[in-house]
């Protein structure tokens, strides 16, 4: 097979799973949202038996709905495989090679349909069931008590299932993954198995005596250097007993036809590799930033997968009536999808609608999210993901959590927490968009900044002893690419942390690993990656809010490799 032929059949494996996910996780917001609502504990404990049931049925409807799609699918994926892949279709073990596999793979699929895990609140990884139960407590412990306003309990409650999405356990060490991908990852593995089988009854028959591995543009850096050679048996085996992933596997788009070693020329010249090398190399730039071809389709995946996550979250707001949150989403959609279509355009990479698809997000959804981004197109580059200033409330304050920096005992992050509401109580009453700095050491000494009618916004003192800084966001947004400069600006700061008025708390620490010269060095690159990500200019707002996204989130994503530790 090509290439090109196993993005099909990877397109056609992930059509399994993705709408039971997204069904799933609408039904799960909306209950969710219900819960909110009840405020007695004995109709609160009816409800979510009720709803618990009633869950339940609906997580088994769902799956056996994609079980009974997913017999056909897998039928027809190992059938086209075996068309493809060899001419000796008529070969009765290579059909029973064919039933075996597509027996396995339903069997394998079905169970991690209905093995689905999921995110809680808290932060563990559950059984959906358990997980929709700590959704379901945790929207309504927060409520009753007066925590948090029943809005914000929801969206706390929901936002770990929408964000990671349902998830299954796909390893005896408990290291989850996302359903789509394993079940997408199972698949393409058989099938490569499968390919493997037939390739080597081939083989056999034959009387080949070594392996070609095919050779296309964009490969993979891990496999670039084998591609269009030649190998013995011997040499061939050792070759993938030595891959981190083997010819024909975990998402390579290779594969290995047998030949005889002397007879069969190679379909490459060495100066055919070295052109296809090449160009990979030279690539594309788009923004400033230079891709190869193959990190050009890892930026386009990335950006799908962006689009997916992105509708799911408008489905689950308008479920749970968050109609603030649903409009920055909406906005978001509009900028992500604006950004996938420059990007192939300018990659020169086909559109690939399918993938930018999800269960229930139709075109009457699409064009509120188009209407919404139009009619507030005057959105600052500035404000993190379109989002309003927000004012405080009690609630806010008594939500606000306690941090746990790694360089702090327990009784100073207790002590952090007492000033991170202190931020908020002070800036309660004041206009709104007053900023708020502490700067504070591990001893208990603190030393404070709040803005006026004057200079509402503060600077971030830098003091000659080991300290840690919070302030307060008003846009309820996580830190800033600002806020993780100013961090690395200061030598004596250890430590970062932003305070929505929503009461939420975003932290980021210098941990083991982290030099300063190592990170200038990082972030010169980001910089040139994304160098309107601090522009006003009214022309360039959609770029602008896209690119201080994607740095924002490439901050906090590869912070562990440079020493930075995010939480929140």
């Amino acid at each position: 097979m090509t290439a090109t032929q196993r993005e099909g059949l990877s397109d056609a494996a992930l059509a399994l799973t993705q709408p039971v996910i997204d069904e799933l996780l609408k039904d799960i917001a909306r209950r969710i949202k219900d819960a909110g609502a009840i405020t007695d504990t004995a109709e609160y404990q009816i409800y979510r038996a009720q709803a618990l049931g009633e869950s339940k049925q609906a997580i088994k409807a769902a799956v056996a709905r994609q079980i009974k799609a997913q017999d056909k699918v897998i039928d027809s994926l190992f059938d086209y495989i075996l068309d493809n892949s060899t001419p000796l279709t008529a070969n009765g073990s290579l059909k029973q090679i064919a039933e075996g596999y597509a027996k396995m793979s339903r069997q394998k699929t079905a169970e991690q349909l209905k093995n689905l895990w999921a995110d809680t609140p808290q932060g563990k990884v559950l059984p959906i069931q358990d997980a929709y139960a700590k959704a379901l407590d945790f929207a309504f412990r927060q409520t009753v008590t007066g925590a948090l306003d029943t809005e914000t309990a929801i969206r706390r409650a929901c936002a770990p299932l929408a964000k990671r999405g349902l998830r299954t356990i796909e390893q005896k060490s408990g290291r989850s993954v996302g359903i789509e991908y394993a079940c997408r990852r199972y698949l393409m593995d058989q099938l490569g198995e499968l390919d493997d089988e037939v390739q080597q009854v081939t083989h056999d028959e034959l009387g080949c005596d070594g392996w070609e591995i095919s050779a296309h543009l964009a490969c993979a850096p891990d496999h670039e250097p084998y591609q269009g050679r030649q190998y013995s048996d011997a040499e061939y085996e050792k070759l993938n007993n030595g891959l981190q992933r083997r010819i024909g596997h975990l998402n390579c788009g290779h594969t290995a036809s047998p030949i005889i070693l002397g007879v069969n020329a190679p379909q490459y010249t060495e100066e055919q590799l070295r052109e296809l090398a090449d160009a990979n190399e030279r690539g594309v730039t788009y923004n400033g930033q230079h891709y190869t071809l193959y990190e050009a389709g890892q930026e386009q995946s990335r950006l799908e997968n962006a689009v997916r996550t992105c509708k799911r979250h408008i489905l689950m707001n308008r479920e749970t009536g968050d109609a603030k949150n649903l409009k920055n989403n909406q906005i978001r959609l509009r900028v992500l999808q604006s950004e996938y279509g420059k990007f192939c355009k300018a990659t020169g990479l086909p559109t690939r609608t399918e993938r930018l698809q999800t269960a229930g997000f139709g075109r009457s959804e699409a064009n509120k999210a188009v209407w919404e981004y139009k009619k507030d197109s005057g959105t600052k580059a500035s404000d993190l993901g379109g989002q309003a200033l927000h004012t405080v409330t009690d609630e806010a304050i008594r939500a606000v959590p306690k941090p746990f920096f790694r360089g702090l005992s327990n009784k100073a992050n207790t002590a952090a927490q007492g000033y991170a509401r202190d931020l908020l109580t002070k800036v309660k009453d004041l206009p709104l968009g007053t900023e708020a700095t502490v700067s504070f050491t591990e001893d208990g000494q603190c030393s404070w900044e709040v803005g006026d009618l004057k200079e509402m916004r503060v600077k971030v003192k830098d003091l000659q002893v080991p300290y840690y800084s919070l302030h307060n966001h008003a846009s309820n947004g996580i830190l800033s690419p600002e806020d993780i400069f100013q961090l690395a600006k200061h030598d004596n700061m250890k430590g970062i942390g932003a305070v929505g008025h929503d009461g939420a708390l975003h932290t980021c620490e210098k941990v083991f690993g982290y030099k300063k010269e190592n990170f200038n060095r990082w972030m010169d690159g980001l910089l040139e990656k994304y160098p309107l990500y601090q522009s006003q200019d009214a022309n360039k707002v959609e770029t602008a809010l896209k690119q201080r996204i994607d740095l924002a989130n490439e901050l906090r994503q590869d912070g562990d490799k440079h020493g930075l530790r995010f939480s929140g």
